[in-house]
This record gives structure tokens, sequence and C-alpha cells, in this order.
């Protein structure tokens, strides 16, 4: 693995891997410009601006920049400001300037950053600075009573200390001139979590009275003014701790019934009892006023109420104690998407704007390095990107469906990019080791849904697919984590249980040496990981879902941006990125362009109360022949399969982004020698060999399955199957995108023996069945039915026919459940002119009796709906056969009028007989026996 070009050099040298060019205790004075084929430093400073969103769902490389005209018409205001003396400032306030932003005490490492000098610098000049000095600027209201200033700063640059500044700033004011309403002493700083209540509370935080507080810690108060600080009242405190009162008798919400003054004095336990109070909202992008008409579901619906309890608690400290203004800190101070008309815009009245790209060049956090070129020998790397290439292995009917996977076409999408960054990973590791770190460097891995970080859980904490260092051990600490949103967030608000809180305890630690995250190695998530996680060792991230808008990406880029050590700004650190499509803003023009609203989608979720509807099915990669006591297999009819870095690059540059493959900083090329390394060919024989007996419970004939393994893994210059493009590496088949061929085609070419044709199914390897547990996601609204007997709360439709179908269904007497086969992913394979496809059969139903009818409603059929019903035949015979789920039939709706006597037809008397051996459960049944769930047991197949 090649080192990175360049790792020395002072602040402000232009050297080669280095785009550090600013001091962080100075306005920055230079910028990278994209210009040509190499980067080039322009004088002045960077507009500030932000990117459109996309209207489809999925953030685009763009060249257009919207402005943010006030945070740039402050910007030179306040410059003026700061070198004209701080005109019409407080005697108190000039003091503490001067003592903050001496450049004596950056020695002391006790001077704020500019970043943090300017923020403050901005509240002070909106509040202090004379009125002729404000002329024109206008600062758009947030729709409350009181006003709300937004500083926006990236993840990494030092909120906290922003707050201690204000909260300096403000109370010192007060305490010396109670008569100046200008100021306030009283301090109400709101936390979006747990994690963030007890940092902005303890050691390093921003409580007055703490021993080992920011006041301390950095000097920020005066010698003449330290008798004024236990003047200042900060209480710290939850969001949910803004929450109406309950009723402990009713358990229902006393709304209305406890006056605001009875509120005040419950909530504000740590304040004087009287007083105006300046409010600090951190995280300050789930602090907004919904319309009052909105509607959510899912976690829409936790959103909106977090916005709601949050704006609605403020509103009442206003009206009885009196809000003095509230400043808003947050490095994506943005709109969430359900906001049509301004769905991932920033806030009006943000005032002040230090970007990722500023800090970058300041030095402050990590620099993230993303894929610009590969060997694959496309213009865009593919590692770039994941979620297109991913979903592009899908078969769709239209752009919304194609968000969904397959589970191992994601799997087998996602195993070449893991292996190359957890390879990334174990050269970090190796070289904190070496340099004597404590605690391990940390990789994040995004993904889609929970189905899939499950599945990501097992890939790499079970099997060891990504790193045998990522392998959890069987007793002992884990060092890979994957989190439980859901029982996260409960956690976060102080209502999880006691696995949810010890969860939470780790994921907040990660990376501090004695405490219980100490040694985590991996992270796996859905989420973006709770607001305030200041892990300083995320070396390597990896997204595996789609990225909406810029407020995503940065989210979850910021996770990687804290730095693992501040004592040289000079030297770059850096944070390698796959699959999150974000783009920095040096290569970017302002263009003055506006974002296009997205469509209108509705949440589609599982029903908790209607677990008596919930349906299981099963998964088969495969249909397979039975056989006897002798495989039989036809290698001829095998096709070589191709192993090319055209279909998964072997090789990844990775860079500094500015906007020319090798143009960039800081570069390094990436592979997967360490996947190499681990890579055990025996292993995968006797894997290859296992999946293929797998289905008929013969074991005695692995001696077969193994000789045939043999004779097919090898290349082909020596009579096997493998065929190597040039240059390749014979380890690159441990990518599982191979590995998934290679079990395909070996299965196609199995031959039934003697006796009568029967078929078995090959399950997937790692999740054997699947459920309607679980499932929470967003789609079209115009394509959402309402459903009734569903334990999913709508059936997301493709035409007018599935639409009378679901009618039909939910009124059907003797229907029982029923679920529409939308990101259920029940899939039969089949071939059509000689390619795997998959087919997706509309609707899963289930009758009163037991019997589960695979529906598809069809209009005209054509020859690939032939060979869908053929396959869907097959299925059915080898479900039967399985006896593991009940009996299964399928059924073809062409006329949703005679939906209803089809039904009846197929569970009447007159219906197919029950297969051997199979009992039908009882209507009654929401689950089946332990028994028959233990039969489900996976093999080692897959299918691409």
């Amino acid at each position: 693995m090649a080192s990175h070009a360049a790792e020395s050099g002072g602040v402000s040298t232009v050297i080669e891997g280095n785009p550090i060019i600013n001091n962080a205790f100075a306005e920055p004075t230079r910028y990278w410009h994209f210009s040509g084929v190499t980067p080039e430093i322009r004088d002045g400073r960077r507009t500030a601006g932000y990117l459109a969103p996309s209207p489809d769902g999925q953030l685009k490389i763009t060249d257009d920049v919207i402005p943010l005209a006030l945070v740039n018409d402050l910007r030179d205001r306040v410059r003026q400001w700061r070198t004209d003396g701080y005109t019409g400032a407080t005697t108190i306030t000039r003091d503490l300037f001067r003592h903050w932003f001496d450049d004596d005490r950056v020695a002391s490492a006790t001077r704020p950053f500019f970043c943090q000098q300017e923020a403050v610098e901005t509240i002070v000049f909106l509040v202090e600075a004379p009125d002729h000095l404000k002329v024109g600027v206008d600062v758009p209201g947030s729709g409350e009573a009181y006003a709300r200033w937004a500083v926006k700063m990236a993840t990494g640059t030092g909120k906290t200390m922003v707050m201690a500044l204000v909260t300096t700033w403000s109370g010192l004011n007060k305490a010396a001139n109670r008569q100046d309403t200008r100021f306030a002493d009283q301090i109400l700083v709101i936390a979006p979590n747990i994690t963030v209540r007890d940092r902005l509370a303890g050691a390093g935080g921003i409580d007055p009275t703490h021993p080992e507080s920011l006041y301390i810690e950095f000097d920020l108060i005066p010698p003449q003014y330290t008798t004024l600080l236990g003047q200042i009242r900060v209480q710290v405190m939850n969001w949910h701790g803004l929450a109406p009162k309950e009723d402990p008798k009713r358990s229902v919400l006393k709304r209305g019934r406890e006056s605001d003054a009875a509120f005040c004095r419950r909530v504000l336990t740590d304040l004087s009892p009287t007083g105006r109070v300046l409010v600090l909202n951190d995280e300050a992008h789930h602090a907004y006023r919904f319309p009052p008409d909105a509607v959510a579901r899912g976690a829409d619906a936790d959103e909106l109420r977090e916005a709601t309890v949050w704006i609605d608690g403020l509103e009442r400290i206003y009206r009885h104690r009196g809000v003095l203004r509230a400043i808003d800190l947050s490095a994506t101070p943005m709109y969430p998407g359900m906001f049509k008309d301004r769905a991932w815009r920033p806030f009006e009245w943000i005032i002040s704007d230090f970007a990722l790209v500023d800090a970058i060049e300041s030095g402050l956090v990590k620099i993230p390095r993303t894929p610009t070129a590969d060997d694959a020998g496309e213009a865009v790397p593919k590692y770039r990107n994941l979620w297109e290439h991913i979903r592009k292995t899908l078969p769709k009917r239209n752009q919304a469906e194609a968000e969904s996977h397959p589970m191992m076409d994601y799997l087998a999408e996602a195993d070449g990019p893991l292996k190359q960054l957890a390879a990334a990973w174990e050269a970090t590791f190796t070289t904190w080791e070496q340099a004597g770190r404590a605690v391990p460097p940390a990789m994040v891995v995004i993904a889609h849904d929970t189905t899939v970080a499950r599945l990501l859980e097992k890939h790499i904490a079970e099997l060891g697919e990504a790193s045998p260092m990522l392998v959890n051990p069987k007793t002992g600490d884990r060092v890979t984590i994957r989190i439980d949103s859901d029982a996260l967030a409960k956690a976060e608000a102080g209502e999880g249980n006691g696995v949810a809180e010890q969860t939470r305890e780790i994921v907040a630690t990660v990376g501090r040496v004695g405490k219980p995250g100490e040694q985590v190695r991996c992270l796996i998530s859905v989420a973006m990981l709770s607001e305030g996680w200041d892990a300083r060792n995320v070396t390597q991230i990896l997204g595996l879902r789609a990225f909406a808008s810029q407020l995503l990406c940065e989210q979850v880029v910021g996770r990687g941006l804290r730095r693992s050590s501040m004592s040289d700004l000079s030297q770059p650190e850096f944070v390698d990125i796959y699959g999150v499509p974000f783009q920095l803003l040096p290569m970017a023009k302002a263009t003055g362009g506006k974002p296009s609203p997205p469509p209108d989608y509705t949440n589609v979720h599982t029903v908790r109360d209607r677990q008596a509807l919930r349906i299981e099915f099963p998964r088969l990669v495969q249909v397979v022949p039975d056989i006897q006591d002798i495989l039989d297999i036809d290698l001829d009819a095998i096709e070589p399969i191709r192993v090319t870095p055209r279909f998964d690059p072997t090789q990844t540059w990775v860079e500094f982004d500015l906007g020319t493959p090798h143009a960039g900083m800081g570069g390094e090329t990436q592979d997967r020698e360490r996947a190499y390394e681990n890579f055990r060919v025996q292993r995968l024989l006797f894997r290859v060999a296992a999946g293929l007996i797998e289905p008929y419970k013969k074991p005695w004939l692995f001696p077969q399955a193994l000789r045939i393994a043999r004779q097919v893994i090898r290349p082909v210059t020596e009579g096997g199957k493998i065929d190597y493009a040039d240059g390749v590496d014979p380890r690159e088949i441990c990518n599982l995108r191979y590995l998934t061929v290679i079990r395909e085609r070996l299965s196609a070419a199995l031959r039934p023996g003697e006796g009568p044709e029967r078929f078995l199914p090959a399950l997937d390897e790692y999740q054997p069945t699947g459920t309607t547990d679980g499932l929470n996601f967003n789609a079209p609204t115009d394509r959402c039915v309402p459903a009734a007997r569903s334990h999913l709360s709508h059936a997301v439709v493709d035409s007018g026919l599935e639409r009378k179908i679901c009618a039909v269904l939910d009124a059907h007497g003797e229907v029982q459940a029923w679920v529409k086969n939308h990101k259920l992913f029940l899939e039969i394979p089949y071939l059509y002119f000689g390619i795997t496809h998959r087919y997706r059969p509309d609707f899963v139903v289930r009758m009163k009796s037991g019997l589960t009818v695979l529906l598809e409603g069809k209009g005209n059929p054509d020859e690939k709906d032939d060979a869908k019903a053929t396959a869907a035949r097959r299925w059915i015979e080898a479900v039967n056969t399985w006896n593991g789920l009940g009996a299964w039939t399928h059924h073809i709706c062409y006329d949703p009028a005679t939906l209803d006597a089809d039904l009846r037809a197929l569970d009447g008397p007159g219906r197919a007989p029950t297969p051997a051996g199979v009992t039908l459960p009882s209507p009654s049944d929401g689950e089946h026996d332990e028994d028959l769930r233990r039969e489900a047991r996976p093999n080692r197949r897959a299918t691409r």
C-alpha cells in the first residue's frame, strides 16, 4: 500500500499532499481553486454557500452553489469592525476579546481558533455595534416571537468553545450592569441527547461550577472578572425535559393544565426564578416549527415530535420568563425532507459559516479522502458512489423500486469495497500500534436499513470476511458493534433498558482510554450515529446507502472529521471515505441557482399492534434438483467465471478531491493486498463444497463436492473455470462477487439422478427466512395505499391493477393477512434467454386455512412472464417439499373482478392437495413452531 505523498511542511506552504494553507488562529486569506487540471491557490476568502439538493433523492456532483448572502455581508462588516477596535462594544467585551484573542496564547494552546472567534464576534456585532454599522442588515425571522441566530460550524471545529465564550460574554456583561437589557446571565443550553448533555455539563464543558470546565481549562476569565463568574447560572438539559408534564394516574399528557409558570418552575431548576433567558440550542437542526398540518410516521414522526417538544417548550419559557434570544449551533442547520418547499435548505437565520472546506484548509479537521480513480476504467470510480452500482444490479420496474436490494446482491456489491477499506484500516492499525497508541483506529459502516446492518454484522463480526481483526471474540469485549438505532435513540432519551444503555455507553466512549468503548474497531449503523459523537479515532467510513442531500453527506463525513491530535495543525490527518458522494466547494461555482422541491413521500412501516398479521417467508437463492448418492454435474456446461477489474476494481486511488484524478492531495493507492494475505483457498473450497450439498442433507457427498470444487476453482490455463484478466491476483476470488457466481454456475450444472424429479430449496446463507417485522421506509405518496389486513401500514403499488387487488384483499372474508412484496425481498430466481433474473411476486397472501398464496397481478403476459410462472411452480414445489413454513401456492390475477372467487377456489375443497407431510397452521398461528424454524437451516449458496 502506498504511503502518503508527503507528511510534513509548514502552514501556508504549498507542498505535495498537504492542503492546509491557512493559519487556524487567523482569518483565512487564501483558498484552493480548481482551474484546469491542477489546483491553484487564490488570495482572499471563499464565498459562503451551499449545494442545492437533488429532487430525485440522490445527491449529484454539481457546479451550482447557492451563496449565503447574509453571511457574506456580515463577514465583511465584522472584519471592518474588528479592524476598527470593536466600535461601540462595552469595556468588558473589549477586555474579553483582548484576553481571548491574544496571539501570545497560541503557545499555551488556550487561544480560541479563528472560526470560534468569528462566530462570537458576529453575535456580539449584532448586539453591540452601533446602528449605523448595521444599516441594511436584516436577519430573517424563524417564526418565533424571539430572535434566533444560527452559527454554522463544521464538525470538529469547536462549537462547545463558542458556547463557553458566548456564556462568558453575556453573563459577565449582565453581572456588571443589571440594567443593560442586551445581556442575560441565565443561560439555558438545550442538548439533543444524553451523550451531549453529559459532555456539556461535565469535564471540558460549560458549567461554571465544574472544576474542569472550559472556563478553567482555557483561562477564559480575565483576572479582574473572576468574582463575577459565580453570578452566571447555566443549566444544561436534554430537549426531552421540555415535554409537557404527564398525569401519573392516567399516563396521558396534561396538555394545557400545567401553567407556563409551573412549567418553568419544573423545568428551569438550575436557573434563578426570574429574568430573561439566553438559549443555546446545540445541534439546532432538530429545532424548528413544523407546519400545523404536518403529518408524519415512523422516523419522521419521531423527528416531528422532537422538534415540536423543543420549540413548544421554549415558547412557554418565552411567555413566562422571556427569551432574550436563541443562538443555534450546528454543522448542518438545514430543514429536513418533510419541509417540501425548503427541504435540505439552510435555515434563513444563519449569521456565520465556517464550512468544512474552510476547516480543512486551516488544519482543524481530518482531510476526507475519496476515490477519484480506479483500475476499472470508468470515468467515475466505482467506490465514489456505491449506491448507484448496487441498485443497477437489481431487476427494476421504475426508479423508485431501484432503491430496493436483494440480500446477496447487496452483499456481493459491498464485499469488494468493504475488504479494500478494511485493508486500509489494517494498515492504519499497524501504524498506530507501532506508534504506541493505546486505542485502535475505528471504521464506520453506514448501512441501508436494519436488515442489511444485521447482514453486515454477520459478514464482518462472525464470518470475518472484511478482516480477521474485526471478528468478535467468543468471550470478552466485542470489537465490532452493530448499533440498534431505535434502541440507541431511546437510551439517548433516557428511556432505554439496561442493554440499550450499555450500548450507548460503549458508542459514546469509542476511542477513549479506560472507557467501555476503548477497543471498538468497527461500528455498523443505519442512522448517522448520534449528534455529539466525538470519537477522534475514526479513520475509514463506508457508505452503503442512498444520500439525498449535502446535509446527509456531511453528517456521515462529520463522524470522521475530529483530529486524533491537535498538537500540530500543520500536519494533515486523513479519513478515507467510500460510497458517500459528498462534494467540497473548492471546485464549485456560485451561480445563485435555486433547489427543486423533492417529491411528496409517505412513511410505510410495520404496525406494532398488528402482530397477528405478521407474515414469514423463505428466502431462496436457488431451486435445485434432488439427487441420489452420486453428484452428477456437467462440467462442460459451466461457463468460465471471468475475474476482472471491469466488474470490481482491485485498486482505488483516494485523495483530497480537487476535481481531477491525481491532481488532488494526500493521495494513495488502496487495494485488497491485506485481504489476499488473509485468504485461504482451502477455506473457499470447503465453503463451496459444503454449499453445493447443503440442500440435500447428505454429508457423505462432501468428498465428491470437494473434488468438483477443486476442478472448477483453478485457472482456465490449468483446466479450471476461473478466467483471470491480465495482471489480476488469483486471490481476487476471495471477493464475494466471484464466490457468488461460482456457486451459481455449479448448482446450475447439477443433474438429477435416478427416480422421480423433485426440487429442493437452497436457502439464503445469511437470512434463510424473512418476515414483515421491523420495516420502515418512505415511498412516493401517490403509490401508497393504506392497508387494513397487512402488517404494514401501506402497500406500495405500481399500477391501477395492483391498487384494485389491494381493495379485494382487504375485503375478502377468507384472507387472514396480506402484504405487498415491496422491500421484503421475497424473490424467485429464474433464467430467461440464458440470463439469471429475479422474479418478485406482487403480493403474499395468507388465507385463514393457513395456505399462503404468492399472488401476481398481470395484464397481458409475455414470454418472460411464462418463464416467471415456470420458476414460480418450481419454487412452490421446493418450498412445499421442504415443509418449513406450511403449504404455498402461486396464482396470477388477470382481472380483479374474479379475484375473490379465485382465492376461494384456491382455498376450497378443490384446491391442489397438500404435499405429503405438510401440516397447515391453524388460522390463529401468528408464528410457526420452533421445530419448523430450526429446520430452516441456511446453506452456503447465494446468487447474484
